[in-house]
This record gives C-alpha cells, sequence and structure tokens, in this order.
C-alpha cells in the first residue's frame, strides 16, 4: 500500500471514500497498478466529456433551429395580418 493509510478497523468511512471504494470495487480496479488507473480513469473521463460536449452542442443546435423556425413563422403571420 506504500504511503497510503490503513484504516482502522473501528473507523468509519466518509461518504466520499465509500463511494471511491465502491467504484473501484465495482469497476475491478483495486487489482491494477496506480499507473492503470489512471490511465482508465482519464479514458473514462475523456469519453465521458466526449459525450455530454456531442450531447449539448447538438441540443443547442436543435434548440437554435426550433427558435429560428419559430421567429420566421411569427414574422410571416405578420406580414399576412398587415397585407389583409
Amino acid at each position: 500500500m506504500g504511503s497510503k493509510q490503513k484504516q482502522r478497523a473501528g473507523e468509519e468511512m466518509s461518504w466520499i471514500s465509500r463511494k471511491l471504494f465502491l467504484y473501484n470495487v465495482t469497476i475491478g480496479l483495486y487489482v491494477m497498478d496506480w499507473w492503470e488507473r489512471y490511465l482508465f480513469n482519464s479514458i473514462v473521463l475523456i469519453l465521458l466529456w466526449l459525450i455530454c460536449y456531442s450531447t449539448t452542442k447538438s441540443m443547442w443546435q436543435a434548440f437554435d433551429n426550433h427558435l429560428k423556425s419559430n421567429m420566421q413563422l411569427g414574422t410571416r403571420n405578420y406580414s399576412i395580418v398587415a397585407m389583409s
């Protein structure tokens, strides 16, 4: 374990420590070396960032297109009212 402190038997884990422990055990990271864990977590974070970025970009484009179409409909409606 190196420089990490071992936990005492009667000591409770904090909420963050418990979540990190569950993440390490669920994914299986506890069997990896520190550099493998770092590499894996880096790849996961990069993939999450790419997914979030592409999702928000496409959502903003869809929202922008929806807004532009509503504005064009509104101007057409006003011009039709003004003509009659």
